[in-house]
C-alpha cells in the first residue's frame, strides 16, 4: 500500500483529501503545521507528500517545507504535489504554476491549485505513485 503524507493547516481540506485518497486505497498520514515535517517523514516514510504553500505563521511555509525536504537525504527523492490557493488569493505576485517548478526555488514533481476535484487529485497522485 502506497503512503501520502498530507501538510495543511486547513483541516477540512486534509480530511476531504484523506477521504478521496483512502477510499483508492493510499495509508493517510497528515500533519496541520510546519513543525518537524522532515523528521515526521523520516517516520512515516512516504512515498509521496502533498503539501499546501500558506500557514498562518508563513505565508511561504510550503516552499520552505520543500526544500528542507529535497535537501535531507533521507527524503530528497520522494515526490512532493504542491496544492495551494496562492493563485486565488494573491498574495503573491505573478502566478504559480508547474511551469515554475525548480530545483531551488519551487522543488516540487507538480503544482496544482486548490479547489481540485477528486478525480484530478487520484490521476495526480498515481502519476507520481502509482
Amino acid at each position: 500500500m502506497k503512503k501520502i503524507f498530507i501538510v495543511d493547516d486547513d483541516r477540512n481540506i486534509v480530511e476531504s483529501l484523506s477521504i478521496v485518497l483512502k477510499s483508492e486505497g493510499y495509508d493517510i498520514s497528515q500533519q496541520y503545521d510546519q513543525e518537524d515535517v522532515v523528521e515526521n517523514c523520516i517516520k512515516f516514510k512516504p512515498d509521496l507528500v502533498i503539501l499546501d504553500v500558506m500557514f498562518p505563521e508563513n505565508d511561504s511555509a510550503g516552499f520552505e517545507m520543500a526544500r528542507a525536504l529535497k535537501a535531507d537525504d533521507n527524503t530528497k527523492k520522494i515526490p512532493i504535489l504542491m496544492l495551494s490557493a496562492v493563485n486565488a488569493r494573491g498574495i503573491y505576485s505573478g502566478t504559480f504554476s508547474n511551469r515554475d517548478r525548480d530545483e531551488s526555488f519551487l522543488p516540487v514533481n507538480e503544482f496544482v491549485e486548490k479547489p481540485i476535484n477528486p478525480a484530478d487529485l487520484i490521476a495526480k497522485v498515481k502519476k507520481l505513485v502509482g
